[in-house]
């Protein structure tokens, strides 16, 4: 039986796919409130109550870190020092010394890393990476992922309180939150050549204009450069009056392109073929290529991948990441991935402070690579 310990209320969303599971205990629950913990842990029927971190790791095999931004790391660290396989929320640090001390403490450690990027296991989302691995975009070189949603509200308690999204968010400039964006990204580009990686980013703003109590632009662009010279475009507002958009992505290629839907009710588009074919393609739905070209997985999805929450993405995380605790996969989002892709979200704040100045990024699977310092 594997013993998984939730760490913060977030946590709970994987509450249904991991007792779905064969073998797998929800066995304890963190919460730093102990009112918050009492209700949770009485609400859902989870034995073992915790209101200090390492108190928990004792009791269980797994944790789920889903604090708040700025304790990932350090949570994680631990766990993994206490031989505890790890499934941290985004982002997987906030700054690049945790970064490189979260690498040295996954390297030594027997047990699994993973980062829960759900946004990776959007329908569509898995559709095109399949796509992309059959080549029928041919050579992918371009691609666009945005993540447009207004949090204000999240901001600040009912007294007036800074939360951490307050801090660690929108208190700083940058694209402060951009794997949910860049993630799938970058799984499309890994479909079609695994040896490419992320070389440098740069990161513009708008200004500040809506919510003039942060320093976060309203709008950020990133532009992520691969090591082949292929380019990504990560737009973060989550500042604007306007409605959520939080999964727009696109996709171009040599025999093809990509793109979703920017309005509720319309389909996302993809327009395929060989070059010769030349008029005869045209636009169709995505979603006319489900039944056909999906893997089987979202073809036939059980019913707690039906009902979890991110469009399903969340049963998925949890079952990916047991099956790559007990050995039998690797994860979705190891530790090289969510360092490569939260290193952009760290040095984009440098980068725009600094008029937009290139920043190279640390490839962390290279055992020679030394941690680097922007002033």
């Amino acid at each position: 039986m594997l013993k998984i310990g939730i760490a913060g209320q977030r946590g709970l969303a994987f509450l249904k796919a991991f007792r779905a599971l064969p073998g797998v205990e929800v066995a304890a629950l963190c919460d730093t409130s102990p009112d918050t913990l009492e209700r949770n842990a009485s609400a859902h029927e989870i034995p073992g109550r915790f209101t200090e971190f390492a108190a928990m790791l004792d009791s269980v095999d797994a944790v789920v870190v889903s604090t708040p931004m700025q304790c990932h790391a350090e949570q994680s660290i631990e766990a993994l020092a206490a031989g505890k396989h790890v499934l941290s929320e985004v982002s997987a640090c906030v700054t690049m010394d945790e970064c490189w001390r979260l690498l040295s403490a996954a390297e030594k450690s027997s047990a699994v890393y993973a980062m829960a990027e759900n946004y990776c296991y959007g329908k569509d989302v898995v559709l095109i990476k399949e796509l992309v691995r059959q080549g029928l975009f041919g050579v992918p070189y371009f691609a666009e992922g945005e993540y447009l949603h207004e949090v204000r509200n999240y901001h600040h308690t009912l007294d007036g309180s800074p939360t951490w999204r307050s801090v660690y968010q929108v208190g700083r400039r940058g694209c402060t939150y951009g794997t949910h964006s860049l993630g799938p990204v970058m799984q499309w580009f890994a479909a079609a050549d695994p040896s490419d990686r992320i070389a440098t980013i740069s990161c513009h703003g708008t200004g500040v204009h809506t919510d003039p109590g942060h320093p976060h632009d309203d709008t950020c662009l990133m532009l992520v450069q691969l090591a082949s010279g292929k380019l990504i475009k990560i737009r973060l507002d989550m500042l604007s009056n306007r409605p959520h958009l939080p999964a727009y992505y696109a996709l171009q290629g040599t025999l093809g392109v990509y793109e979703a839907t920017r309005f509720p009710g319309q389909a996302a588009q993809i327009w395929l073929g060989k070059s010769e074919d030349g008029a005869n393609r045209k636009w169709q739905p995505l979603s006319e290529l489900y039944e056909t070209h999906l893997p089987a997985d979202w073809r036939n999805p059980p019913p707690e991948a039906l009902a979890a929450g991110h469009g399903g993405g969340d049963y998925f995380v949890a079952r990916d990441f047991i099956r790559a605790c007990r050995g039998e996969a690797s994860p979705n989002c190891g530790i090289h991935d969510a360092l490569a892709w939260t290193a952009c979200d760290i040095l984009s704040e440098a980068s725009i402070t600094n008029g937009g100045t290139p920043l190279r990024v640390p490839n962390f699977r290279d055992p020679k690579e030394k941690p680097l310092s922007y002033a």
